[in-house]
């Protein structure tokens, strides 16, 4: 069943993950569009698969799946943080600010140090501890579902790189609105690699070529998301004209993780692409959604 629009028709598509000796298979719904991994993790696959190397690991084959450590990534991801919360800024500049999904703690920080009143939830304990520790930061190890409900309690809620992780993203999104108080601001920023120039060449090409793809990773994202996906859970949760705002990465920070010519054609590809979402806000491997609620 689809976790975005609950029909069952689907199509596959060209990838897959194996963990543990296990196939985690991916699907694109025929009535929504939405791609997703079948079946889902259940617990104990995901406290396996965001243990304490999904932080300390440095490689794209486990943990934060980039050539460095999580810090490390974090920290050269910091480079964004003004762009994301200046979007939220103009919103609601001010206010309680809730993050689902703190990592180590370094966008929370950035938002504190803004003038908000900072808090969150980091599903792994060593990430909990690391926000505490070595930001003070009130961040308490939890996952959205297992945490109390507090109905209007926030004015922004903010989950980054976390919607494409989560097992029930709709529900997430739902819980979030219930949580905001009347004009509070939802912001979601998820990858979205299939909406770029490569990606949807891939996605094409693959099929026709009989190849399904193994990824070299745990199923971390069980959700991949477009434009047009994002738009609709923040639709579908209760939030009205949500906003998408596309971004892509720099071709020199773009994860490669095919063989030599896929890795060639993707590094290739990303210049143009680059300079296509920067002047026309289109193809974007990176999707920021706004919702407000009403």
């Amino acid at each position: 069943m689809c976790p975005l629009c609950k029909e069952d028709g689907f199509t596959e598509f060209p990838l897959y993950y194996m963990f543990r000796e296990k196939r985690f298979a991916t699907r694109k719904c025929t009535s929504c569009s939405f791609v997703y991994v079948q079946p889902r993790p259940n617990k104990e696959e995901l406290s396996l698969m965001y243990e304490d190397e999904y932080f300390l690991h440095d490689g794209a084959d486990f943990g934060a799946h980039s050539a460095s450590d999580y810090e490390t990534a974090a920290v050269k991801g910091s480079v964004k943080f003004p762009e994301i919360l200046g979007v939220i800024q103009k919103s609601k500049p001010s206010g309680d600010f809730f993050e689902v999904g703190c990592g180590m703690g370094y966008f929370l920080d950035f938002v504190r140090r803004a003038g908000y009143n900072a808090s969150g939830i980091e599903f792994s304990a060593l990430g909990a501890r690391m926000c505490r520790d070595k930001f003070g930061l009130e961040v308490q190890c939890s996952s959205l579902e297992d945490f109390p409900p507090q109905p209007d309690r926030y004015d922004v809620i903010f989950m980054g790189d976390v919607l494409e992780h989560l097992v029930d993203p709709l529900g997430a999104v739902e819980q979030s609105r219930t949580r905001l108080r009347a004009g509070g601001v939802v912001a979601l920023e998820v990858p979205s690699q299939f909406n770029s120039i490569a990606g949807r060449l891939a996605a094409r090409l693959y099929p026709l070529a009989g190849i399904r793809k193994k990824m070299p990773m745990p199923p971390y994202h069980v959700n991949e998301f477009t434009p047009r996906t994002l738009a609709s859970i923040l639709e579908r949760a209760g939030f009205n004209t949500p906003r998408i705002i596309q971004r892509a990465k720099p071709p020199r920070t773009i994860a490669l993780r095919g063989n030599i010519l896929e890795n060639a054609a993707k590094k290739s590809l990303q210049y143009p692409n680059y300079w296509i979402t920067k002047s026309f806000g289109v193809l974007g491997d990176r999707l920021l959604g706004i919702g407000i609620k009403n």
